[in-house]
């Protein structure tokens, strides 16, 4: 993992493409795959990390920020397998961090279209997902436990029975 993310720094360059390897990134985290959600995840977090050092990545950021969402809810969702839905959340981290009021407008703008990410989520349930994930973002760990709970839910399962 070292070595790969050292050899990505490459993609931090003005003259690399950064747009479109974001989008190939973005892509990836819905795939059915654990090794490649996972890994994928986490590049995601270290690329994001970039964003307040890097015009490159804040750029690319910017332009594929409603994507970004739009897949990391609907890996959350169901796109992606339940095991990964702890490396997505992962994502919420640096994005609360770096850009809380754009997430926040995004997230509700997103959310806010019917049956997305599944028909099993209703509106009270996104909107309290929203708020949750914006309260939590400085506990990792209620984090995560807010966002396993919306995937659980959004893949038609009773929350209340988890606990």
């Amino acid at each position: 993992n070292i070595k790969l993310l050292k050899r990505l720094q490459i993609v931090y360059r003005r003259e690399s493409n950064c747009k479109a390897v974001l989008r190939a990134a973005m892509t990836a985290i819905t795939m059915q795959e654990y090794h490649t959600v996972k890994e994928v995840s986490r590049w995601l977090v270290e690329f994001i990390g970039h964003y307040p050092s890097s015009n490159t990545v804040e750029e690319a950021i910017a332009s594929q920020f409603t994507f970004l969402i739009t897949e990391l809810l609907r890996g959350i969702g169901t796109a992606s397998p339940s095991s990964t839905v702890e490396f997505l959340g992962d994502l919420f981290n640096p994005l609360c961090r770096m850009c809380p009021d754009q997430l926040r407008e995004t997230l509700k703008a997103t959310l806010a279209t019917e049956n997305f990410p599944t028909k099993h989520i209703t509106r009270e349930s996104k909107e309290t997902f929203v708020s949750s994930v914006l309260k939590s973002s400085h506990q990792k760990r209620k984090l995560k436990v807010v966002i396993k709970e919306f995937s659980l839910e959004c893949r038609g399962y009773n929350n209340n029975s988890v606990r």
